[in-house]
């Protein structure tokens, strides 16, 4: 268990690893190319914002299990790489939390009291008492765009300045904001109302360039903006002109489009203008809690297979709950069952459940029935991570259903396989806990344990078709462990699944195939 850690981690993340029985390397500063030379070495990597996880970096590192990041923001990480490559991406969320409020809190102020362009006045050897008057906060509305940990602090300490709050996140009910006495608005309603913004959400697309020109035609004339969030989500320029025309009165800025900061960009021209060099979480406590936090992280990992901060893998998350383990081990029999019953070329999937208690399981259950799946058509490693992602590549178009409740189980997963001619379905259920069971096959019921090598095929409603079956894996000397068998009676066809004991030669299943009555005959081995 090999970590490396890079960007000056503070080094009690790893003296906490080293304590429990991992092998660190420290590289307070490493360039992109010793980083490709060295990564392939280490199956942990741990970083702050200064190191680029990218594409090109995580694919020179095979034996990678896990990025660590010492603090919330991963915009530095390729999260769409580390997925497809099934390596689990986790932050620190909630370490930082405080230093980051108070630094948002505290840039507010200075841009509303002008505190440093006064010192810098004065230590000049100016007295320019009226050239420096500012705003009060009391009583002017607050609009936090994100609220998340660092958002939420934020209200909360402004609030007490005696500002209204107002905040656009559409990942938070109503019902919450109320009891933090926050009013929920959509996006250009908080633009129109605020006199101060302070940003605190993630960078995304849906994020980039959020303050543009556009929106800031929306916003009061001597507005107050903050950002300690992330650097590309106000369009720098237009930001720029936006002061320059007296609609935006001052700007306090912690983080960057480019980092450092380009020498020639507009915004440092300008006196309206407070910047910081991404500091707002750079304080002694915080830099020892989120190190201290993802070393814990991972070492509950390690130990219990626990996974706390992980930005990509709820998939695996949800597996660790209780009672849900036998579930995805039936999936993941499905999904492989299915991928030998089924056309080669059959794209289009859909994994339905069934049953109040798979409900909030549907990501994972999917994710298990797509690795077994996936494990059987193609080469690549397949786990819950990568799944969705290695799906997608492989040309498969993915549906999710949940029913409330089947008349038959009280828990069902079944998963479905078409293409432009043909469609397959399989379904299973578990009993008593562990007892993993097939229970349906296309049209038919019938039940049986995916284990072993299994002969199905559909026959003719008539007799003598699976004697003449079984005299066959007799002369070739197997034995039947069980058999399974359902009837169409509208029909007039039946399916047969037969579990033998030992393996099942190609010529067999030619013969089985030949068997008169008998059709779509296939071998599927779980």
């Amino acid at each position: 268990m090999k970590v490396l850690i890079t960007d000056g981690v503070d080094p009690q993340c790893g003296q906490i690893l080293a304590q429990n029985g991992f092998e660190v390397t420290e590289k307070a500063k490493i360039s992109k190319e010793e980083l490709k030379e060295i990564i392939g070495e280490f199956d942990k990597l741990i970083v702050r914002s200064a190191t680029k996880v990218t594409a090109e970096i995580i694919e020179c590192a095979p034996n990678l299990k896990l990025i660590g990041r010492a603090g919330a923001g991963v915009d530095n990480i390729d999260i769409e790489a580390a997925t497809r490559n099934g390596i689990i991406v986790m932050n620190t969320p909630g370490g930082n939390t405080i230093s980051a409020a108070e630094h948002a809190c505290a840039m507010m102020l200075a841009a509303a009291r002008r505190i440093p362009q006064a010192t810098a006045d004065m230590k000049q050897g100016n007295w320019n008492k009226k050239k420096f008057t500012g705003v009060e906060l009391e009583g002017k509305t607050l609009s936090i765009i994100g609220l998340g940990k660092i958002g939420r602090e934020v209200a909360t300490r402004m609030q007490a300045f005696g500002m209204k709050t107002i905040a656009y996140d559409p990942m938070i009910p109503d019902e919450y904001a109320t009891k933090l006495n926050i009013e929920l608005l959509p996006l250009h309603e908080n633009f129109i109302r605020a006199d101060f913004i302070t940003i605190h959400s993630s960078l995304n697309e849906s994020t980039r360039n959020l303050v543009s020109k556009d929106t800031l035609d929306l916003m009061k004339k001597g507005v107050i903006i903050v950002n300690c969030a992330r650097g590309g989500i106000i369009n720098e320029a237009d930001l720029a002109e936006a002061i320059v025309t007296g609609k935006v009165a001052a700007v306090a800025l912690d983080v960057f489009e480019s980092e450092p900061i380009n020498a020639d960009n507009p915004l440092l021209k300008l006196e309206q203008v407070i910047v910081t060099p991404h500091i707002a979480a750079s304080t002694n406590e915080a830099q020892e809690k989120v190190a201290v936090q993802i070393a814990e992280q991972i070492v509950e990992w390690k130990s219990k297979g626990k996974l706390e901060g992980a930005v990509n893998a709820s998939a695996v998350e949800l597996a660790q709950t209780p009672g849900v383990q036998s579930y995805l081990t039936l999936a993941e029999k499905l999904g492989a069952a299915l991928a030998q019953m089924a056309p080669p070329h059959a794209s289009k999937m859909t994994v339905r459940t069934s049953g109040e208690f798979l409900h909030k399981f549907n990501e994972v259950i999917t994710a298990a029935a797509l690795k077994g799946f996936l494990d059987v058509r193609q080469s690549k490693d397949t786990n819950y991570i990568n799944a969705f992602t290695m799906a997608k590549e492989c040309g498969i178009s993915l549906e999710q259903k949940f029913e409330k409740e089947n008349p038959d189980y009280t828990n069902l997963i079944r998963i479905e396989l078409e293409n432009e001619t043909a469609k397959r379905m399989i379904g299973g259920s578990v009993f008593r806990e562990k007892d993993v069971r097939i229970v349906m096959i296309d049209q038919f019921l019938v039940e049986f344990k995916p284990e072993g090598h299994i002969i199905i095929y559909n026959n003719s409603d008539k007799p003598g078709v699976i004697a003449n079956v079984t005299q066959l894996l007799l002369q070739h000397n197997l034995n039947v462990a069980y058999v399974a068998l359902s009837r169409d009676e509208e029909k007039k066809v039946a399916m047969t699944a037969i579990v033998v004991d030992g393996d099942v030669e190609p010529s067999l299943l030619d013969e089985v195939r030949n068997v008169d009555g008998v059709s779509d005959t296939c071998l599927v081995s779980l």
